[in-house]
């Protein structure tokens, strides 16, 4: 893509060089005595004739030739001429001429013809008698594609080619090339003039053949070569910065040690004369709202090509910013790796080797200077810190290496894209060369690396290029229309939850999906409310907490958990974590914002060759005190990562450690249910049934034991402790109701301090409201709950006794309290399906206690009836022996169902 012709240049030093084997100077003293360089011009894109001289170092102890030369230290091999980046020529400007039509330069009606004609060479050589003036001809570029023109001329006897490439490694200014020159003549200088306009008639008589020029001809009669005339050589676009040629021999006596000399070139100047008028037009390949996309981008250029003009200025900058809403689709990533500067072979000649799963589109590049439309690719890059989403844009063709990188930006904020094309720090910009149409199709399918607006309508994007001249850049809008597919916005999750194994009473794997559909608006919060029953072992897990839970960095003892999410538009969204990357972990925390534990979720947001970083999700698991169902609630999730916005489809949660979470032992049919909000503020409701099996063959058959401390005659306030021993393995209890013998009645004078509802729910109880004391041992926490007793206002005749249950989780269990046949009845009728192991409660007695005797405990044992029943249904009447300082009142329980 570079006008490569300067070329020409020069290569013409080409005469370049002669082996003699009768040199016998010393070869370290070879080199460049001299360089030059000139332009008949130096108005910006004007055709001017280039002309270049050499002259190598000669040893002054040699005699003198007819010209009065000395002979060279020794022969030039090869010879190199480095143009300035945008001088540049055109090589199909004029007639081609095989290397077969050169080569019979010497037959009659042989050589190549007229119109192929570019410029001449001028060279002297120590072991020749004369000075020749050769023609130089544009040839057929190589058919191996190893240089973008090729020049050719006639060395005395000998076909000389010069090679024109890019040098892609740096600043893709052309160089020319003359590559083991002949040995037969030891070149001393070379001049090369190189017509701007070869067809112009003021070098009709300069069109001399090779074997006029042999003959010591410098003119010839006049020849027209035919054909409009058109440009060969045009100057840089850019004005005021210093320019010069380069140039580098070396000999055959050392090959590879080059000499080198720098010649000054004029300063461009007049680029207030350039014109400059691209436009840009972005084509979606899908016109669907909120669906992955591909993008088409054609840039055009209207180039000035007129003999007598100037040409068009190059474009230096480009920026194109996408609309508001269009941004990266995640799902592009799946799959897609990067291609590396080594890769893509920056700072060589190399053509570009990525990997196939790099490639996210297309490219064809149109300019006058080549012989026709190229193909071309484009990468994605490997990420760097701050540069995620650059890109690669390469061609292979024609002798052509380009490799242009490209900044993507993804705004942080809204996820705006805007694409940079500024070239590296040797092009200072995009390479200096006329390109007349730029296409670039970016792939589409569900793998596009686009995503749609939300919504359908007409967007903007916004293009700005800036030309080499330094004139004021040119912008404009670009209308972009998505009018399919126009019923998204929608909010309509649907959650599926449920146990691995809905066994009653059994440990499990709990497993949490929410699912939405492609344009729906985004999940914003997620809270979920498990079925009753549903609890976990917390005992023996250990806890991620402080700056170890901030940074995701938990303890293996705290994992309970891995997670699956899937997002970006359309139907193919990206799921994480991909194959062999690391997993989306789960931990279990200790107390968060207000909840007594909270999850630790641990998302490595790597897609492809992203990496976003390390998304920590945080949630808090709050424990219902009057019913014990868990609710987890989480922190807002991420909308955004680096500019990729997050447009959740699946989130899938499973808590599996071993062990951990169990069943309730209730087969009723329940719901889990979810409260989801948007992104909108939109609310959904989403539940799932949820349901296990097998609670009637759970047991029920828990141990009881009953006893009053204290004076046993009759008017006496005993203490009173009943400990609870339910089987394990059984159904959880759900009601257990007590009803004491007629022997203890209700002591109401002593009910002085009442906690009314309001006091208690602001956990400011009066002490004088506390009865007694409670300790419950459970198999799910480590250590036992324990707190107070209180009488609580009730809407019954008589106040409610409330046990405050305090430790790792809170739990309040309500009873009413009533008095039936003048004895004393408390029903506590919905206690938490979670298994215990150990009750034990204790009442105040003297004057706290709530219970008198009616009449002497020693008299006769007194039984109580106690009825319970389990979550799974099942009901046991226990009659149960009043314990107490009597010796008949101290024999072992009896229990009849």
């Amino acid at each position: 893509m570079k006008r490569f012709a300067p070329l020409l240049v020069l290569a013409c030093s080409l005469a370049a060089c002669a082996f003699a084997s009768s040199v016998s100077a010393d070869p370290t003293q070879f080199g460049l005595a001299g360089a030059s360089a000139s332009l008949s011009t130096n108005q910006a894109g004007a055709h001017p004739d280039f002309t270049t001289n050499f002259e190598v170092s000669t040893d002054p102890q040699s005699n003198a030739n007819a010209f009065g030369l000395k002979r060279p230290y020794a022969a030039t091999r090869d010879v190199h001429i480095d143009l300035p980046p945008g001088l540049l020529g055109n090589p199909n400007a004029v007639a081609q001429c095989a290397v077969s039509e050169l080569e019979t330069f010497s037959q009659p009606g042989g050589g190549c013809p007229n119109a192929s004609q570019v410029g001449i060479v001028k060279f002297y050589a120590y072991s020749l008698t004369q000075a020749f003036a050769e023609p130089l001809y544009m040839m057929r570029p190589p058919s191996d594609e190893s240089a973008v023109a090729r020049l050719g001329f006639i060395a005395a006897t000998v076909p000389t080619y010069v090679d024109v490439s890019l040098r892609s490694e740096g600043d893709y200014g052309a160089r020319a090339s003359v590559e083991g020159a002949s040995g037969q003549q030891e070149v001393v200088k070379a001049e090369t003039t190189l017509w701007g306009i070869p067809a112009a008639s003021s070098h009709n008589t300069e069109r001399q053949t090779p074997e006029e020029a042999f003959n010591g001809a410098t003119s010839s009669p006049p020849r027209p070569p035919g054909g409009t005339p058109a440009p060969l050589v045009t100057n840089p676009t850019r004005c005021g910065v210093p320019l010069s040629v380069d140039f580098a021999v070396d000999s055959y006596q050392e090959p590879g040690r080059f000499s080198t000399l720098s010649a000054p070139l004029a300063t461009i100047v007049g680029c207030d004369q350039v014109t400059f008028s691209p436009t840009l037009s972005l084509t979606p390949s899908s016109r669907s709202a909120a669906e992955p996309t591909g993008l088409d981008a054609e840039l055009t250029v209207p180039q000035n090509e007129s003999v007598p003009g100037v040409a068009t200025s190059q474009i230096r900058y480009a920026k194109v910013t996408l609309p508001k809403g269009m941004t990266i689709a995640s799902g592009a990533g799946d799959g897609l790796s990067a291609c590396s500067a080594a890769e893509v072979g920056l700072g060589t000649r190399g053509a570009a080797h990525c990997p196939g799963a790099s490639k996210i589109g297309s490219a064809q590049i149109t300019s006058p200077d080549l012989s026709r439309t190229i193909e071309g690719a484009i990468y994605q890059r490997t990420p760097i810190k701050g540069d995620l989403f650059g890109i690669w844009l390469t061609a292979d063709e024609l002798g052509i290496h380009l490799k242009l990188p490209a900044e993507v930006h993804a705004d942080p904020v809204d996820g705006q894209l805007s694409a940079f094309f500024e070239g590296t720090p040797q092009t200072e910009g995009i390479p200096q060369a006329p390109v007349s149409r730029f296409s670039l199709h970016f792939r589409s399918g569900p793998r596009a690396p686009l995503a749609a607006p939300d919504s359908c309508g007409t967007y903007y994007a916004h293009y700005e290029f800036d030309p080499w001249s330094g004139r004021a850049p040119v912008q404009a809008d670009v209308p972009m229309r998505f009018d399919q597919g126009c019923d998204t916005g929608g909010f309509s999750p649907r959650l599926s939850a449920g146990s691995s194994s809905p066994l009653a009473g059994a440990f499990t794997s709990f497993l949490t999906t929410l699912v939405l559909g492609s344009g729906e608006q985004n999940v914003a919060n997620f809270n979920v409310i498990l079925p009753k029953g549903i609890s976990a072992k917390l005992a023996g897990v250990g806890l991620c907490e402080g700056a170890l839970a901030a940074t995701g960095n938990c303890p293996l003892s705290s994992l309970i958990g891995s997670a699956n999410v899937a997002a970006g538009p359309g139907p193919s969204p990206l799921w994480l974590p991909q194959s062999g990357r690391e997993p989306i972990t789960v931990y279990l925390s200790g107390p968060y914002k207000g909840a007594p534990f909270g999850l630790v979720v641990k998302t490595p947001a790597q897609a492809g060759p992203f990496d976003l970083g390390t998304v920590i999700t945080r949630a808090g698991i709050y424990v219902d005190p009057e019913t014990a169902q868990v609710t987890v609630k989480s922190d807002p999730l991420p909308q955004i990562l680096e500019g990729v916005p997050v447009s959740y489809r699946t989130i899938h949660v499973a808590v599996d450690r071993p062990g951990f979470a169990l069943n309730p032992t209730s087969c009723l049919t329940m719901r889990t249910q979810a409260r989801v909000t948007s992104d909108q503020g939109v609310v959904a409701t989403p539940s799932s049934r949820f349901r296990v099996a097998g609670c009637r063959d759970l047991g029920l058959s828990p141990q009881l034991s009953l006893r009053l401390f204290g004076k046993t005659n009759r008017g006496a306030h005993p203490r009173f402790r009943a400990v609870l021993k339910p089987h394990r393995g059984d159904a959880n209890l759900l009601r257990v109701q007590a009803t004491l013998p007629r022997s203890e009645f209700i002591e109401n004078a002593h009910f002085n301090t009442i906690c009314t509802r309001v006091q208690f729910a602001a956990g400011k109880c009066p002490s004088g409201s506390i009865y007694g004391h409670v300790t419950a041992v459970t198999p799910l926490l480590e250590k036992p709950l324990e707190g107070p007793v209180y009488l609580r206002s009730s809407n019954h005749k008589l106040p409610d006794l409330v046990v405050a249950l305090k430790g790792q989780v809170d739990f309040n269990a309500v009873a009413r309290v009533d008095s039936v046949n003048g004895g004393i009845r408390t029903t506590f009728e919905a206690l938490p399906d979670v298994p215990l192991t150990k009750v034990v409660l204790s009442m105040h007695g003297a004057s706290k206690g709530l219970f008198v005797n009616s009449r002497n405990l020693c008299a006769a044992p007194s039984k109580a009836r106690i009825d319970v029943s389990g979550q799974n249904g099942k009901t046991r009447r226990l009659r149960v022996l009043l314990r107490n300082g009597c010796p008949h009142g101290n024999a072992a329980p009896k229990f009849h169902h």
